[in-house]
């Protein structure tokens, strides 16, 4: 029986970005990224832009609820042109990013309930200025189970037996108290 992992999860979203974004016709570079940019990365990745790198920044455990706050970035890099001097092609792309991200689907296979806390955020400096780039940060949070099987059982490591109940002796103060329980599975 197979787990699902965050990387499973992180898939997912940009599997869905992507489908999104090739069903509305627009060419756009949509792929992960392992997280913060570096000058020279960002100037390697504009060949690729316009582009949407999404990642899994940071997750949130559900303290043994086997619920997760998962929460991802999804980086937007434009190339300005020449007439595009304020970056309004990141605008326009951002207004495109925010609805995709807002309608992913909750009851995913991972069992995720709808995107939360989204935040855009405009990452414009005088270096990437410089290098003609309009860069924006989306956050967003999806909360799912990791472990979730498809037909939404939780995921038992094979070599687990059943668990039918328990037999035991607990000593309380210099007297033995038994105690037996019996479970249903």
């Amino acid at each position: 029986m197979s787990r699902y992992t965050y990387l499973d999860i992180r898939n997912e979203a940009v599997r869905i970005i992507k489908a999104a974004f090739q069903e509305q016709k627009i060419r756009i570079t949509i792929d992960a990224h392992a997280g913060r940019f570096t000058e020279a990365e960002i100037r390697r990745l504009a060949t690729k832009a316009p582009a949407v790198l999404t990642s899994l920044m940071k997750i949130k455990d559900g303290e043994g609820t086997d619920n997760s706050d998962v929460h991802f970035i999804s980086w937007l890099l434009v190339r300005a042109d020449n007439k595009d001097k304020i970056y309004d092609s990141g605008l326009k792309f951002i207004s495109l990013l925010i609805p995709v991200i807002r309608s992913i689907p909750n009851k995913s296979e991972y069992n995720a309930t709808d995107v939360t806390d989204i935040e855009a955020e405009n990452l414009y400096t005088g270096t990437l200025d410089n290098i003609n780039i309009s860069m924006w940060a989306v956050s967003w949070t999806w909360k799912g189970r990791a472990t979730q099987l498809p037909e939404g059982n939780i995921a038992l490591d094979d070599e687990l037996e059943m668990f039918e109940g328990a037999d035991g002796t607990l000593d309380v103060e210099e007297r033995a108290v038994g105690s037996t329980v019996d479970m249903e599975v």
